[in-house]
C-alpha cells in the first residue's frame, strides 16, 4: 500500500465521524513499559522519591498524520502520610485528531514490610479533543462530514491497585471510568463506564537473578473489554550490572519491539524502543519509535 493511501486512510479515520462515544483512553496507555504511571494512578510515589520523566512515541514513521504522543509526568511520595501524588501532561495526534490532556493522581500506600507495599490510586483530569475537518483540501465541495470542526473538553477518571515486593509487582487498573458522547462540537453526555464497556488493564512482572551481575525481567500486559482479553503484550529484558537492559516486546498480532534501557547514573536513565507492525497492520511497514528520559531524586535515608 502506497503512502498516499495510508495517509488517506488516517485522514478518513479521524475526519468522518460526527458523533462518537469515547471511553477515555489516551495514547499513554501504550507507553507503560517505561512508566507504569501511564496506566495506573496507584503507581504514584512508588519509586521512593521525586520522579520526573518525559517521553515521546511516534508510530509508522514517515507517514503524514501517523499517531504520535508526547508525555511529561512527575510523581513523588509523601512518606510521613503514606501518600503518593502524580501529575501528567500529554498531547497526541492522529490524522486530523489532536488531543491535549492533564491528569492528577493520588495514591495511598499500605506498607507491609520495608520493601513490600500495596497502593490504591485514583486519577482525574481533563482532555481537550479536536478534529480539524475544515483544513482538508477536498476534490469536491459541500461534504457535510468536513464542514464542521470538533473542539470539546471532556472529564477523565481512572482507578487502580498496585502491589510490589522484592522481585515481583502486579498492577490492575481501570483507566477509563468515564464515557463521553460527542456530536460535532458538543458533549451530549458523560456517563460512568459499565462492566460492559469498562477497560481493565493487568500487568505483572518478576525479577530473576541469574548471577551477581545479570538479572532477567519478564512481564506480561493484558487488557480486557466486553469480557474478553483483546490486547496481550509479552515483554522481557536482560539487565547487566543493573545499568544496561536489552530486551524485546511482542504485542499479539500487532507488533514486535526491541527495547533498550540505560542507567546513566543513580539519578538519570534513558529508554528507547523500536517496533515493527505485523499481521494485518504489516501494511504500515514504517517503524515505530518510543523514547523516555527519567530523573529520579530519591531522598537520602
Amino acid at each position: 500500500m502506497s503512502i498516499f493511501y495510508k495517509t488517506l486512510f488516517l485522514l478518513l479515520l479521524s475526519g468522518s465521524c460526527c458523533m462518537a462515544s469515547f471511553a477515555q483512553e489516551d495514547a499513554s496507555n501504550k507507553q507503560y513499559l517505561f512508566n507504569l504511571l501511564n496506566i495506573n494512578p496507584a503507581y504514584a510515589g512508588s519509586r521512593g522519591g521525586l520522579s520526573i520523566s518525559t517521553g515521546f512515541r511516534k508510530q509508522w514513521a514517515g507517514i503524514p498524520g501517523a499517531p504520535q504522543t508526547s508525555i511529561f509526568s512527575m510523581d513523588a511520595p509523601l512518606k510521613e502520610h503514606h501518600f503518593g501524588l502524580g501529575l501528567q501532561l500529554y498531547t497526541s495526534s492522529i490524522g486530523l485528531e489532536k488531543t491535549n490532556g492533564i491528569n492528577m493522581s493520588f495514591a495511598t500506600m499500605l506498607q507491609f514490610e520495608e520493601d513490600e507495599f500495596l497502593s490504591l490510586g485514583l486519577q482525574g483530569g481533563l482532555m481537550n479533543y479536536r478534529i480539524d475537518r475544515t483544513s482538508v483540501a477536498l476534490p469536491f465541495q459541500n461534504d457535510p462530514s468536513f464542514q464542521y470542526n470538533t473542539n470539546v473538553v471532556m472529564p477523565t477518571a481512572g482507578a487502580g491497585i498496585y502491589y510490589q515486593r522484592p522481585g515481583f509487582y502486579a498492577s490492575l487498573s481501570a483507566p477509563s471510568l468515564l464515557v463521553s458522547t460527542v456530536k460535532v462540537d458538543k458533549i451530549l453526555s458523560v456517563n460512568s463506564a459499565t462492566l460492559r464497556n469498562m477497560q481493565l488493564i493487568l500487568t505483572t512482572g518478576i525479577t530473576a537473578t541469574l548471577s551477581d551481575e545479570i538479572q532477567c525481567k519478564p512481564s506480561v500486559y493484558m487488557r480486557w473489554m466486553n469480557g474478553k482479553v483483546f490486547d496481550v503484550h509479552v515483554n522481557g529484558s536482560v539487565w547487566v550490572k543493573d545499568m544496561i537492559g536489552v530486551g524485546a516486546s511482542y504485542r499479539y498480532d500487532d507488533a514486535i519491539m526491541g527495547l533498550l534501557e540505560i542507567k546513566l547514573n543513580d539519578k538519570l536513565s534513558f529508554g528507547y524502543s523500536y517496533g515493527k507492525s505485523i499481521g494485518d497492520r504489516g501494511i504500515f511497514s514504517q517503524g515505530s519509535h518510543e523514547a523516555i528520559i527519567r530523573l529520579d531524586l530519591r531522598s537520602e535515608d
